[in-house]
């Protein structure tokens, strides 16, 4: 997996965020568009590290165990006491499923845009009434995303033990009906809806927007 960061070897706060782009982009892409002198412009006190996903890991159910090998593993060796996971997209999709399987490494999430999973598992969901309905039923298949979608239904049952998880939607996003079925599951505080489609310029306002929020660590080194 290649990964690029801001920081050197000799640099360390206490906080770490992972960033998994969308699809079809490079990490560059993230670092031209903003994203990290967002952060900095705001003196905020956390580590960036990047990581690419590729269509392979995706395809091959890779995700969560490539990403804590080659990333959050070391991470934590490293002495980080708080790891977040953002993501854009099939990013976003992404740190769901590492969320659902080591939960206990990470502090929280900022997805931009999720990507909700294909058509048929939102189908059935829809089909059984919702999210919450769906994930009550006894017996219901962990494949795929139905993994993560368990997982963030058992965060919504969490109260104030359930980690802290930002949704950032724009009003025309092609895939804005899935997301909604995700948003129910988090508290409407947690959500923000801006006008836009699924394209770098909302999700660069909803980085900001979250980022404002103050949810990372503005702790000194």
């Amino acid at each position: 997996m290649r990964t690029l960061s801001d920081f050197d070897s000799g640099t360390k706060h206490a906080t770490l965020l992972v960033f998994l782009p969308p699809a079809m982009t490079t990490l560059e892409d993230i670092v031209e568009r903003g994203f990290i002198a967002a952060m900095r412009t705001r003196n905020i006190a956390a580590d960036v590290l990047l990581a690419e996903i590729t269509h392979e890991h995706v395809m091959q159910q890779r995700v969560a165990g490539t990403l804590r090998e080659t990333v959050i593993a070391p991470a934590l060796a490293r002495g980080y006491r708080q790891i977040w996971l953002a993501g854009i997209s099939l990013g976003a999709f992404n740190a769901l499923h590492y969320a659902a399987q080591f939960a206990d490494d990470v502090t929280g999430l900022c997805l931009l845009a999720p990507y909700p999973g294909t058509g048929d598992i939102l189908r059935e969901i829809g089909q059984a009434g919702g999210p919450a309905a769906w994930a009550a039923k006894p017996g219901q298949s962990r494949s795929d995303e139905r993994e993560w979608w368990h997982w963030l239904w058992q965060e919504s049952q969490a109260g104030s033990a359930a980690k802290p998880i930002y949704v950032g939607l724009s009003a025309s996003d092609r895939f804005l009906h899935g997301q909604q079925m995700l948003a129910k599951l988090l508290p409407s505080e947690r959500i923000d809806l801006i006008p836009g489609t699924h394209d770098w310029p909302a999700w660069f306002d909803l980085w900001q927007r979250w980022l404002d929020r103050g949810w990372l660590d503005r702790s000194s080194l």
